[in-house]
């Protein structure tokens, strides 16, 4: 067997995999440490939006988010809505509208108090329904250093602002709801189930639930991915690899998506050509 150290150190090829296993790691550890600080903030927020989605209509024109500071500090906020859609992967785009009348676009909420947030439609309903977002940001404040961080030479802390966003839906004129699993394939162990809505109004899927069985029914695979809105006429795609050294054993793989009011099923035979080689 070749030596793999020379004169004391790591040969040329192996310095290449221990470096790049090192880069890997550090991007790992970051990245994980990056999520536990985005969540850890989320809970440190200091205001909130009510109510959390709001509904317009032919009938209903005009409605009223309050952002609430339950904190000991005034907070600033700068207001805005955004007209709200979906490319073919679901990924949400914002665009600038005019359709929808709010105030006020920046405003101060003193410690432990509330404000209202005005939202009026200006265009009539439509045959579809139209989604928007209200997005309420903080604007970050400097914070001050005290006297005795001072006398030690330290600097203020990392400033946070956050941002919520609320869905506004303005129902169409007749609502269709549906939703339905369009497609389900597999190719190289990889399982993709294309849920599709056809509705005229939007669908929020809670989750989207893969099972792996055996031809006498055992379980050997089952996975949950989170769902999200799909909005209407629109497709989202939900994907999962299956191991390779289960996928050749299923004889069906069966597919469920729960929505807020119903749960659709799909079934995919296994064929072997299927699973990974």
């Amino acid at each position: 067997m070749k030596n793999i150290f020379c004169k004391g150190k790591l040969s040329i090829n192996w310095r290449k995999v221990f470096e790049a296993s090192v880069k890997k790691y550090i991007v790992l550890t970051l990245t994980a440490s990056l999520l536990i600080v985005v969540l850890n903030f989320q809970a440190l927020a200091d205001f909130r939006v009510q109510p959390t989605t709001l509904d317009l209509s032919g009938k209903v024109k005009s409605g009223v988010f309050s952002v609430i500071n339950n904190g000991n500090e005034k907070i600033d906020f700068q207001i805005s809505v955004k007209e709200w859609n979906q490319d073919e992967k679901g990924k949400d785009i914002y665009t600038n509208t005019k359709e929808i009348i709010y105030f006020p676009k920046v405003m101060s909420v003193d410690a432990n108090s509330q404000r209202a947030v005005r939202i009026i439609l200006k265009t009539p309903p439509s045959s579809k329904e139209k989604t928007y977002r209200l997005f309420v940001e903080e604007i970050p404040v400097q914070k001050k250093t005290d006297d005795a961080d001072a006398k030690k030479n330290i600097k203020a802390g990392l400033t946070i602002a956050f941002r919520f966003s609320m869905p506004i839906f303005v129902k169409p004129i007749r609502l269709q709801e549906s939703c339905v699993i369009d497609k389900i394939g597999m190719s190289n162990s990889m399982l993709k189930a294309i849920v599709k809505n056809p509705g005229n109004v939007h669908v929020k899927l809670r989750n989207v639930k893969f099972s792996g069985k055996t031809a006498d029914g055992k379980e050997l695979y089952s996975k949950e991915i989170a769902g999200w809105y799909i909005l209407n006429g629109l497709s989202s795609s939900y994907e999962t690899e299956i191991p390779k050294e289960l996928c050749g054993k299923l004889a069906k793989i069966e597919v469920s998506a729960q929505t807020e009011n119903d749960n659709i099923k799909g079934i995919l035979n296994v064929q072997k050509d299927m699973c990974a080689q």
